[in-house]
Order: structure tokens, then C-alpha cells, then sequence
């Protein structure tokens, strides 16, 4: 009989991000047990761009406590577990837990999704590029992803970015979609109950969503009398500048939800007409697609999000989706527009829904990542 391979998820990572989940779902899928040591940190934080920096030496505080109790808890449990997987946000775990795996000839390999530096310091802003601050977070993302025996990341473009930023090997590098939690992302009978366009943005407002450039967009449209009516639902960084650009715009089509439980979100994608992804001309936004690109998939919305390599290697434009230039309102008015026509739209929904079921699936993750999990050396 075979021998199930264990795998233990460690960290203080945020146990309910997409990310986190549907990985642990795909390795169980995929035939191996997952066993989690997780002590909760970062959960209390919607928006992590604005914690505080009095904040920073109790958040330390913190995670020292919560290391405390997971490097004897790792280590008991790497004693029948086979290799140790860090999840995202990890970078600092990875530096406490790794040693204890690499200690005891376990594989480490690490989920992180995002790395630091490209969250707070190239995409977000947080910290001068040039900072004592900036400086120490790159040395933080360079040790932790060496310290792995694999680095899981969401895209060929953010494999590459780690490989040449921070002189990860390309072996031990590998792509894993991100996907959609089923369970809530899933494609329901369309419900309509007006003739006008319901469009849906929501998100943390981060700078790579490019939320002024959806205001202006909706400006736009409204010039050109086209009935639609947007939907923008989170709060975050960009929030408080995109709202204060509708108010100069004038926009009178745009409603603002501060935010929707996931469970609620499911709901609210299945009624929305078009589902709008991210239009930020940073890099960091070219080299994504974000979680609810892959959640309106998963619900058959026609979709428009940024055109960009990563968009490309699993969209079509005017096929599977719409793609549009970054930054540019007048092209996103365009496409909102062509998918008034509700043919075209049916169209797009369905082949974008096909195409996300052949690719970043619950079922097409569990095979990725078992032929990821093919090249550590696990125990027979």
C-alpha cells in the first residue's frame, strides 16, 4: 500500500486568503495529508498599508510570541510529516521555521505569492525605494527565498521577476495559479432585472487596481450616455482619492460598498453583467492576475482586466476576456461598452468560464501541484 505523504502548512499566515486556502485544498486533493501549525497574526488587518508604524515593535512582538510556540510545534510534527510548506505572508516565518525543517533533512518549500518588496516598496509605496527600511525587507525576501528548496509563485512573469531580483535559481522555481474557492466562485443562471449594464470592481484598493482609471472610465460612459451603473466595492489605499475623483468628475453612476463577507461576494459576482480585474500601469500589475479575475471566471462574468503578458498566457483578448492597456480609461470605457451587446457577452463569460476550468480549477490545481510535489524528495 502506499504510503500517504504529509505535508505540514506552517506560519503565521492568514489562514483564510485564497492564496493559503486553495493551496492546502490542492495538496489534499492531490492524495497528500496536510497538517497546519498556524498561530494567527496578520488577520486583524483588511488593509495592511495602513498599519501604523507605532504599530510595527507590537506586530514584532508578536510574531516573536507566535514563534515560540511554532518552532517546537514544526518540529514535532516534521517528525512524521515529510516536508514543510511555508504560506503567504511568510518571508519572516521562513527565517524561523526553515532551519528547524532543513535541521531534520526535510524540504522547505515557499508559498510567499508576493514579495515584500514588490508589495510595499515598488507597487504600494510604502517605503522609499532607497530606505535603510526598503533595504533590510530586500535582504528579508532574498534570504527567505533562498532558504527554500522550491518557491511556488502565480505567474511565469513573477517567476522571473524573483530569478532575476533576488538570484533564485529557475530549477526551484515553479508556477501554481492561484484559482477560485468553488465553494463560493461558482457559475450560477444569469439574473437579470434592468436593461442597464451592472459592472463590478471590488478589492483592497491597492495602486495596481488602478481604481481612478475605473472612475474615469465610468466618466466616460456617462458622457457617451451609456446606461450602466458600477459597483466598487472595498476599501484601502486608493480609496479616499478614488472617491474625491468621482466627486470632481461628477460620476453619478458609481455606488460604493465598503465591503461584502467572500460568501456574499460569490453572490453578488453571478449578478454582476461585467466584472472589472485590475488596470494599474505599475509592473507589479503586469505581472499578476489577481484573485477576482480568476473568481468571476469561476462564476461565468464576463471579465476586463489589464493587458499583459501574465493576462495573455491565460486570457484571449475578445475570446476569454477583454484586455485592455493599463492606466487608460478611455480603452476600459470602450470595452464596458462592447459588452453592452449581450451576445458578445454571453460569449466571452463562457469561453472565459472554460477556460479558467481547464487551467486554474480546483481539479486542474490538485494536478499542478501534484507534479510539483513530484520533485521533492518526500519519503516512500
Amino acid at each position: 500500500m502506499t504510503r500517504q505523504p504529509r505535508i505540514c502548512y506552517a506560519g503565521t499566515y492568514e489562514r483564510g486568503y485564497p492564496r493559503n486556502r486553495l493551496a492546502i485544498d490542492a495538496l489534499r486533493q492531490a492524495g497528500m495529508r496536510v497538517e497546519e501549525a498556524h498561530v494567527p497574526v496578520f488577520e486583524r488587518w483588511r488593509d495592511k498599508s495602513r498599519v501604523a508604524p507605532l504599530a510595527l515593535p507590537g506586530l514584532a512582538l508578536r510574531l516573536a510570541l507566535a514563534w515560540l510556540r511554532l518552532v517546537p510545534e514544526v518540529a514535532l510534527r516534521l517528525l512524521r510529516c515529510d516536508a514543510l510548506l511555508i504560506g503567504y505572508i511568510g518571508q519572516a516565518d521562513m527565517l524561523a521555521l526553515a532551519p528547524v525543517a532543513k535541521a531534520m533533512g526535510r524540504p522547505v518549500i515557499f508559498n510567499p505569492l508576493v514579495t515584500l518588496t514588490d508589495t510595499l516598496v515598488e507597487d504600494r509605496a510604502v517605503l522609499s525605494t532607497r530606505s535603510l527600511a526598503a533595504r533590510a525587507i530586500a535582504r528579508i525576501d532574498r534570504a527567505s527565498l533562498r532558504l527554500a528548496d522550491q518557491v511556488l509563485v502565480d505567474t511565469r512573469q513573477n517567476a522571473a521577476y524573483v530569478i532575476d531580483a533576488f538570484g533564485v535559481a529557475s530549477s526551484r522555481v515553479y508556477v501554481l495559479p492561484v484559482g477560485a474557492d468553488e465553494r463560493v466562485f461558482y457559475a450560477g443562471a444569469a439574473e437579470r432585472d434592468s436593461s442597464t449594464l451592472d459592472v463590478l470592481f471590488y478589492g483592497k484598493f491597492i495602486p495596481l487596481h488602478g481604481a481612478d482609471t475605473i472612475v474615469e472610465a465610468a466618466a466616460l460612459l456617462e458622457g457617451r450616455g451609456v446606461e450602466a451603473r458600477f459597483e466598487l466595492v472595498g476599501t484601502g489605499q486608493t480609496h479616499a482619492r478614488a472617491r474625491e475623483l468621482a466627486a470632481s468628475l461628477g460620476v453619478a453612476s458609481l455606488t460604493w460598498t465598503d465591503w461584502l463577507p467572500e460568501a456574499e461576494l460569490g453572490e453578488r459576482l453571478r449578478r454582476a453583467d461585467v466584472a472589472l480585474g485590475v488596470f494599474g500601469a505599475g509592473a507589479k500589475a503586469g505581472r499578476v492576475i489577481p484573485n477576482k479575475v480568476y473568481q468571476s471566471l469561476a462564476c461565468r462574468v464576463a471579465t476586463i482586466t489589464r493587458d499583459s503578458d501574465a493576462a495573455r498566457d491565460l486570457l484571449l483578448d475578445g475570446d476569454s476576456a477583454l484586455l485592455v492597456p493599463p492606466g487608460d480609461p478611455a480603452a476600459l470605457a470602450d470595452a464596458i461598452e462592447r459588452l453592452a451587446d449581450p451576445e458578445l457577452r454571453a460569449r466571452v463569460a463562457q469561453r472565459g468560464h472554460a477556460v479558467y476550468r481547464e487551467r486554474a480549477s480546483a481539479d486542474a490545481l490538485a494536478c499542478r501541484i501534484g507534479q510539483i510535489a513530484s520533485q521533492w524528495r518526500l519519503r516512500a
